[in-house]
C-alpha cells in the first residue's frame, strides 16, 4: 500500500517551524531543486526566492538557509541531492551549482559534505537559445552527506545490462551483483508534462530518476523531505515506494494543478516498473549464480593447470563444487599410482584465488575408491582454456577407460556460455 505524503503550502525559509508545527519524523533523504535566481517567476509570489530579489548574494543566501534547515532536521546519517544548474544573465554564465557548495562551507561546524557531483543528461529540454548559448541537455546533482556513516545501498542500483563481454573470461573482475552506474545518469525529463501534451511545470523530475535516489539512500519507513515540492514528483515516488514524504512549495496553484496528476503519472509508472523490477531480479539472481560458477571454475582451471606444470606425471582433477552457497570448491587429485605435489606457492595463482574470492581444498584420492563414490554422478568434461564451457557430460566410471582422460579436467559443476557471447 503506498504511503501517506505530506504536501504543505508554505516558505521553505521557514522549515524549522514547519517541522515543530507539525511533529514530522527526520528526514533520511533530502531531494530538492530550488529555483532558479531570477529565470522563472513562480505565479508572481511575493516571498518566492529568486525571482525578484534584489541580488545574486541575498538570493544564494535564502537557498543555502533552507539547505541547511534540512542539515539540522535531518538523521546523521542522511543524504541531500540537490538539481541544479549553471544559468546565464546578461550573457555571462553563473556557476550557480558551485556557488552553493562554497557557500555551503561557509558554515564550518555541522555542513554538508560534498561527496559527488552526478551530470544529468536529460535528453531532451526546452529549445532556449540565444546568441552564444548552445542548447544545454544536463543538469548537474550535487550529492551530499551529512556524516562519513550515511545510508548508501550500492547493490540495489547496480546494472547487468550492458556488461561488456569480458565478464565471462575475468568473472573475477566483476561484481556478482552488477556494476554500478556511472556519475552520468541518462533520463528524458518529461517536457510534455504528464501525459497531457501540457507543459504544465518547467522544471519536473522524472521518476526513474527520484526512483534511483529512493532506492540508494533510504528503506521501506524512511522520511523523505523536498523543501521546494514544485510538482511533487518526488511525494508520489516516495509514497508509491513505501517513505512517507514531507513537500513544501510556497505557490498553491502547483499543488492545485500537478497532485492529482502527477499522483496518476506515477501510478501508471510504478505499476508497469514493478513488473520490470521483477524480471530484473530474476536475471540478476542468474547472473550472480553464473557469476560464482565461473569464479569457482577459473580457479579451479588455474590449480590444475598448476598442479600439471609441477607433476611429471598425468593425473586425473576432479573438482567438487563443496557448497553452491558458499564460496568453497575440492579439487580432487587422483594419484595413479604416483603420490603428487599438490602445493600452490604461485603468486599469480593466489592472486587470481583472492581476487575470486574462492576457497579451494586440494585432496589426495586413490583412483578407484574416489570414481566408485561418483561413478553415477553425473559429471562435465573441461579444457582449462574452456573453463566457462563444459565440453561435455560424462560418467567417471567412463573416464578410466578414455584414452584421452589426461586432456580434461572434471567438475560436477554444470556451465556452458556459448562461443557467441565471448
Amino acid at each position: 500500500m503506498p504511503t501517506d505524503f505530506h504536501y504543505l503550502i508554505g516558505n521553505s525559509k521557514e522549515l524549522n517551524n514547519i517541522y515543530a508545527q507539525n511533529s514530522f519524523e527526520q528526514p533520511q533523504l533530502i531531494i530538492t531543486s530550488p529555483p532558479y535566481f531570477d529565470l522563472l517567476n513562480y505565479n508572481d509570489h511575493k516571498k518566492q526566492i529568486g525571482y525578484g530579489q534584489e541580488s545574486y548574494d541575498l538570493y544564494l543566501n535564502d537557498v543555502c538557509q533552507v539547505l541547511n534547515h534540512c542539515y539540522d532536521l535531518s538523521k546523521n546519517d542522511a543524504t541531500l541531492w540537490v538539481v541544479v544548474d549553471t544559468f546565464k544573465k546578461k550573457g555571462v554564465v553563473n556557476l550557480l551549482p558551485f556557488d552553493i557548495v562554497n557557500k555551503l562551507k561557509e558554515r564550518e561546524a555541522n555542513s554538508w559534505i560534498l561527496k559527488d557531483i552526478i551530470i544529468w543528461d536529460k535528453g531532451k529540454n526546452l529549445p532556449w537559445n540565444t546568441n552564444g548559448n548552445f542548447k544545454n541537455e544536463h543538469e548537474y546533482i550535487l550529492f551530499f552527506a551529512k556524516s562519513d556513516k550515511f545510508k548508501f545501498k550500492i547493490d540495489t542500483i547496480r546494472e547487468i545490462a550492458d556488461l561488456k563481454k569480458w565478464w565471462i573470461k575475468y568473472p573475477e573482475r566483476y561484481n556478482p551483483n552488477g556494476k554500478p552506474p556511472s556519475n552520468i545518469w541518462s533520463f528524458n525529463t518529461p517536457i510534455r508534462g504528464w501525459g497531457n501534451g501540457k507543459q504544465n511545470h518547467l522544471c519536473p523530475f522524472p521518476f526513474p530518476l527520484v526512483e534511483r535516489i529512493l532506492s540508494l539512500c533510504t528503506e521501506e519507513g524512511d522520511w523523505v523531505l523536498d523543501p521546494f515540492a514544485g510538482s511533487g514528483s518526488v511525494l508520489a515516488m516516495s509514497s508509491l515506494m513505501n517513505r512517507p514524504s514531507v513537500g513544501i512549495d510556497i505557490n498553491r496553484s502547483y499543488k492545485q494543478k500537478f497532485i492529482k496528476e502527477v499522483n496518476d503519472g506515477a501510478l501508471t509508472y510504478w505499476s508497469k516498473r514493478i513488473k520490470e523490477l521483477s524480471e530484473i531480479e530474476t536475471l540478476n539472481k542468474k547472473f550472480r549464480e553464473t557469476n560464482k560458477r565461473l569464479r569457482k571454475l577459473k580457479v579451479a582451471s588455474a590449480i590444475c593447470d598448476h598442479l600439471s606444470s609441477i607433476n611429471k606425471n598425468p593425473f586425473i582433477y576432479y573438482v567438487k563444487d563443496s557448497s553452491p552457497v558458499k564460496n568453497e570448491i575440492e579439487i580432487n587429485v587422483l594419484q595413479n599410482g604416483h603420490i603428487p605435489n599438490i602445493h600452490i606457492e604461485n603468486a599469480e595463482l593466489n592472486s587470481l584465488i583472492n581476487q575470486s574470492k574462492i576457497k579451494p581444498s586440494i585432496k589426495i584420492k586413490l583412483d578407484d575408491q574416489f570414481i566408485l563414490s561418483i561413478a553415477k554422478t553425473k559429471s562435465y568434461k573441461y579444457k582449462s582454456s574452456k573453463f566457462y564451457n563444459y565440453s561435455s557430460s560424462c560418467k567417471m566410471d567412463k573416464v578410466t577407460t578414455n584414452g584421452d582422460k589426461y586432456d580434461y579436467w572434471y567438475s560436477d559443476i554444470p556451465l556452458k556460455i556459448s562461443n557467441e557471447k565471448l
